[in-house]
Protein backbone atom coordinates (compact mmCIF):
# COMPACT_ATOMS: atom_id res chain seq x y z
CA UNK A 1 0.00 0.00 0.00
CA UNK A 2 2.86 2.62 0.76
CA UNK A 3 4.39 1.96 -2.72
CA UNK A 4 0.89 2.93 -4.15
CA UNK A 5 1.17 5.94 -2.29
CA UNK A 6 4.93 7.07 -2.94
CA UNK A 7 3.67 6.52 -6.62
CA UNK A 8 0.38 8.60 -6.42
CA UNK A 9 2.64 11.37 -4.95
CA UNK A 10 5.75 11.48 -6.89
CA UNK A 11 3.08 11.47 -10.01
CA UNK A 12 1.15 14.41 -8.36
CA UNK A 13 4.93 16.41 -7.36
CA UNK A 14 5.22 15.48 -11.89
CA UNK A 15 1.91 17.38 -12.37
CA UNK A 16 2.76 20.44 -10.24
CA UNK A 17 5.97 20.90 -11.40
CA UNK A 18 5.23 20.51 -14.95
CA UNK A 19 2.42 23.24 -14.39
CA UNK A 20 5.07 25.17 -12.53
CA UNK A 21 7.19 24.94 -15.33
CA UNK A 22 4.73 25.58 -18.09
CA UNK A 23 3.60 29.18 -15.61
CA UNK A 24 6.81 30.52 -15.68
CA UNK A 25 7.95 29.45 -19.34
CA UNK A 26 5.38 32.69 -20.65
CA UNK A 27 7.73 35.08 -18.07
CA UNK A 28 10.39 36.29 -16.99
CA UNK A 29 14.12 36.49 -18.16
CA UNK A 30 15.53 39.67 -19.68
CA UNK A 31 15.53 41.11 -23.24
CA UNK A 32 18.45 42.72 -24.66
CA UNK A 33 16.97 45.81 -26.53
CA UNK A 34 17.26 45.96 -30.58
CA UNK A 35 17.05 48.89 -32.80
CA UNK A 36 14.40 48.88 -35.61
CA UNK A 37 14.08 50.83 -38.98
CA UNK A 38 10.34 52.42 -38.39
CA UNK A 39 8.17 53.07 -41.20
CA UNK A 40 6.68 56.11 -41.62
CA UNK A 41 2.87 55.85 -41.62
CA UNK A 42 0.25 56.81 -39.40
CA UNK A 43 1.21 56.59 -35.50
CA UNK A 44 4.68 55.63 -36.81
CA UNK A 45 6.96 58.35 -37.34
CA UNK A 46 10.21 56.76 -39.13
CA UNK A 47 13.91 56.31 -38.25
CA UNK A 48 14.56 53.94 -35.64
CA UNK A 49 13.21 53.00 -32.31
CA UNK A 50 15.07 51.08 -29.34
CA UNK A 51 12.99 47.89 -28.70
CA UNK A 52 11.82 47.36 -25.94
CA UNK A 53 12.04 50.80 -25.20
CA UNK A 54 14.50 51.33 -22.45
CA UNK A 55 12.88 52.11 -19.42
CA UNK A 56 9.21 52.12 -20.37
CA UNK A 57 6.38 49.27 -19.89
CA UNK A 58 6.32 48.12 -23.64
CA UNK A 59 4.18 46.05 -25.27
CA UNK A 60 5.92 44.02 -28.45
CA UNK A 61 3.74 42.40 -31.03
CA UNK A 62 6.02 40.42 -33.53
CA UNK A 63 3.86 40.08 -37.05
CA UNK A 64 4.06 39.56 -40.64
CA UNK A 65 1.95 40.46 -43.62
CA UNK A 66 1.11 37.31 -44.70
CA UNK A 67 0.19 35.91 -40.90
CA UNK A 68 -3.96 35.51 -41.09
CA UNK A 69 -4.14 35.15 -37.08
CA UNK A 70 -1.90 38.65 -37.15
CA UNK A 71 -5.05 40.66 -38.00
CA UNK A 72 -6.78 39.74 -35.43
CA UNK A 73 -4.08 39.75 -32.86
CA UNK A 74 -3.95 43.50 -33.33
CA UNK A 75 -7.78 43.82 -32.93
CA UNK A 76 -7.24 42.98 -29.57
CA UNK A 77 -4.19 45.26 -28.80
CA UNK A 78 -5.88 48.26 -30.34
CA UNK A 79 -8.79 47.92 -27.86
CA UNK A 80 -6.46 47.31 -24.79
CA UNK A 81 -3.87 50.09 -26.27
CA UNK A 82 -7.20 52.74 -26.41
CA UNK A 83 -7.00 52.67 -22.62
CA UNK A 84 -3.29 52.11 -21.91
CA UNK A 85 -1.36 54.77 -20.19
CA UNK A 86 2.17 55.00 -19.54
CA UNK A 87 2.92 52.08 -22.09
CA UNK A 88 4.49 51.91 -25.56
CA UNK A 89 3.12 49.77 -27.84
CA UNK A 90 5.31 48.41 -30.90
CA UNK A 91 4.49 45.99 -33.56
CA UNK A 92 7.52 44.78 -35.58
CA UNK A 93 8.20 42.13 -38.94
CA UNK A 94 10.90 40.36 -39.40
CA UNK A 95 9.33 39.96 -43.16
CA UNK A 96 12.14 40.01 -45.85
CA UNK A 97 11.88 43.15 -47.82
CA UNK A 98 13.88 44.03 -50.88
CA UNK A 99 14.50 42.54 -54.89
CA UNK A 100 14.51 38.38 -54.11
CA UNK A 101 10.83 38.87 -52.32
CA UNK A 102 7.68 39.23 -53.45
CA UNK A 103 7.49 42.25 -50.27
CA UNK A 104 8.46 45.47 -49.93
CA UNK A 105 8.50 48.62 -47.66
CA UNK A 106 5.42 49.60 -49.61
CA UNK A 107 3.48 46.40 -49.01
CA UNK A 108 4.01 46.52 -45.16
CA UNK A 109 2.98 50.44 -45.06
CA UNK A 110 -0.17 49.40 -47.00
CA UNK A 111 -0.95 46.57 -44.86
CA UNK A 112 -0.42 48.36 -41.82
CA UNK A 113 -2.37 51.26 -42.85
CA UNK A 114 -5.66 48.60 -43.61
CA UNK A 115 -4.87 46.26 -40.63
CA UNK A 116 -2.65 48.08 -37.87
CA UNK A 117 -2.70 49.89 -34.17
CA UNK A 118 -1.91 53.55 -34.18
CA UNK A 119 1.51 52.95 -32.50
CA UNK A 120 4.62 52.50 -34.25
CA UNK A 121 5.46 49.78 -37.06
CA UNK A 122 8.74 48.70 -37.34
CA UNK A 123 11.21 46.18 -39.33
CA UNK A 124 14.03 43.97 -37.46
CA UNK A 125 15.23 42.67 -40.34
CA UNK A 126 18.07 40.24 -38.44
CA UNK A 127 14.58 39.10 -36.59
CA UNK A 128 16.73 39.45 -33.42
CA UNK A 129 13.43 40.21 -31.57
CA UNK A 130 12.51 36.54 -32.33
CA UNK A 131 15.42 35.49 -30.93
CA UNK A 132 15.55 37.32 -28.14
CA UNK A 133 12.23 36.92 -27.08
CA UNK A 134 12.72 32.83 -28.36
CA UNK A 135 9.26 33.33 -30.54
CA UNK A 136 8.15 30.14 -32.45
CA UNK A 137 5.47 31.39 -34.30
CA UNK A 138 3.38 34.68 -35.20
CA UNK A 139 1.29 36.56 -34.47
CA UNK A 140 3.87 37.08 -30.88
CA UNK A 141 2.82 39.40 -28.01
CA UNK A 142 5.41 39.93 -25.04
CA UNK A 143 4.83 42.58 -22.06
CA UNK A 144 8.00 43.77 -21.08
CA UNK A 145 8.60 46.11 -17.69
CA UNK A 146 11.24 49.13 -17.47
CA UNK A 147 13.84 47.23 -16.52
CA UNK A 148 13.44 45.06 -19.76
CA UNK A 149 11.90 41.74 -17.67
CA UNK A 150 9.51 39.94 -19.62
CA UNK A 151 6.55 39.74 -17.72
CA UNK A 152 4.26 37.67 -19.67
CA UNK A 153 4.41 36.67 -23.43
CA UNK A 154 2.27 34.75 -25.91
CA UNK A 155 1.89 33.20 -28.99
CA UNK A 156 -1.06 33.64 -31.23
CA UNK A 157 -4.15 35.79 -30.77
CA UNK A 158 -3.42 37.71 -27.59
CA UNK A 159 -6.50 37.74 -25.14
CA UNK A 160 -7.26 41.51 -24.37
CA UNK A 161 -8.34 41.07 -20.76
CA UNK A 162 -4.66 39.03 -20.21
CA UNK A 163 -2.81 41.80 -22.29
CA UNK A 164 -4.13 44.48 -19.83
CA UNK A 165 -3.44 42.32 -16.57
CA UNK A 166 0.25 42.29 -17.90
CA UNK A 167 0.43 45.82 -18.52
CA UNK A 168 -0.86 45.71 -15.20
CA UNK A 169 1.64 43.33 -13.71
CA UNK A 170 4.71 45.89 -15.77
CA UNK A 171 3.38 48.47 -14.20
CA UNK A 172 3.54 47.44 -10.35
Amino acid sequence: MRRRELLAGLGGAAVVGAGGYIALSSAGGDVTPVEVDLFDTPGSPGGEMTVPVPGQTTVVDLFATTCPPCKPALDSLSSVESDARDVQFVSVTGEYLGDASDRTRSDVIEWWRTHGGRWPVGHDAQNALSSRFDATGLPFTAVVDATGSIVWSHTGVPDADRVDQAIDEANA
